[in-house]
């Protein structure tokens, strides 16, 4: 058993579940650091010199660090006692500014950019939560690095060929849900966030409603700022078919998975897809754009029948027809296919990964 200090800034929400899930089925002892809890722009900031302090007082007995992004772990080195010792570090990278789109005003975090660029450097092990992110990491870091530094991008590239793909944990069900009665049930469970793209959403939903397809509509996930004028729309223009609309506690949320019968996404940004997959464990079939981490959430064989291309309500069309039994004709294999993600089978993995990194820098 090792002793595991992972170090995260933004202890909330899917970062939180990551940590618990994975704490809960290792066979390691594993405690948290976690940053302020002033607001999560401020955390990062502050974090930092938070993670230095409790390096310095403790290294001796850490035997592997996790740095779990967003973080900039070379600051945190950077701020240690000279006499502190640094423990094998892995960066567990959730998510890259890199890849993240541009924001209502445009632009790119340019900071945060180089954040990961440093943090990568600073780590002795890097990994993420699926294939897709791996790529885009090798493909786009190294090219931004290196019109910064020239010959940066290299060195960079050189550190991520040996990425690691260790996907987030999630609860998958033990038993299948119950048969529900009545008109199909749609799930959006994504944050209201610009990179979610849930203008999107409510224009397939509206304009679906609009040409007589009968359906209700379960709108959870947080609402953020620029999320809003399409949340308010949904509920102004859509309120009869809304069954479920806001956030929920986790028990609430989980059984609202288990009511519904189709999980969309209009997303332009998923690094892994917690989401998506939890929807799909509970029984669910997926509708999702053919791009991001998404095609490595179902079968490779049903690709061309769960993931779509155009627009969302173009793909729902053939779906919002079709009895239940046609619709979960393949609930087994994609429920099978996401059981792979299960914290049991995903844990074995994880603790494998850090006792070889230990091992190593024996």
């Amino acid at each position: 058993m090792a002793n595991v200090l992972i170090l995260e800034p933004w202890y909330r929400g899917s970062h939180k579940s990551w940590v618990q899930g994975w704490k809960a089925q290792s066979q390691h002892s594993i405690s948290i650091t976690d940053g302020s809890d002033t607001g999560w722009r401020r955390s990062l900031i502050t974090a930092p010199s938070l993670f230095a302090a409790e390096l310095d007082r403790n290294a001796q007995n850490i035997d592997a660090l996790i740095a779990s992004t967003p973080i900039d772990l070379a600051t945190v080195f950077g701020l240690l006692d000279r006499s502190t010792p640094r423990p094998p570090t892995l960066l567990y990278m959730h998510e890259s500014q890199i890849g993240y789109p541009s924001g209502p005003k445009g632009g790119q975090a340019y900071r945060a950019i180089i954040a990961d660029w440093a943090s990568i450097m600073s780590a002795d092990r890097v990994a993420v939560a699926s294939r897709f992110h791996a790529e885009l990491l090798l493909q786009e870091l190294p090219t931004f690095v290196d019109k910064i530094i020239k010959g940066g991008g290299v060195k960079l590239e050189a550190a991520l060929n040996n990425i690691q793909v260790l996907p987030v944990g999630i609860e998958v069900p033990a038993t299948p849900k119950a048969s529900a009665n009545g008109c199909l049930k749609v799930l959006w469970n994504h944050r209201w966030s610009h990179d979610k793209r849930p203008d999107e959403f409510v224009h397939a939903m509206q304009k679906l409603a609009s040409e007589g397809f009968e359906f209700e509509i379960f709108a959870l996930g947080h609402v953020e700022r620029s999320g809003r004028k399409a949340h308010t729309r949904l509920k102004a223009c859509l309120g009869d078919r809304l069954a479920i609309c806001g956030p929920r506690s986790r028990g609430e949320y989980l059984q609202a998975l288990q009511k519904t019968d189709l999980v969309v996404s209009t997303a332009h940004h998923d690094f892994f897809g917690v989401a998506i997959s939890e929807a799909i464990a509970a029984g669910a079939r997926p509708v999702l754009p053919k791009r991001l981490a998404y095609p490595e959430l179902v079968p490779s064989e049903l690709h061309s029948e769960l993931l779509y291309e155009g627009s969302l309500e173009d793909a729902l069309r053939s779906q919002l027809v079709l009895d239940r039994s046609e619709l979960h004709a393949h609930r087994a294999a994609t429920r099978e296919h996401v059981s792979s993600f299960d914290w049991r089978n995903v844990a074995p993995r994880y603790d494998s990964f850090i006792d070889e990194m230990i091992t190593s820098f024996r």
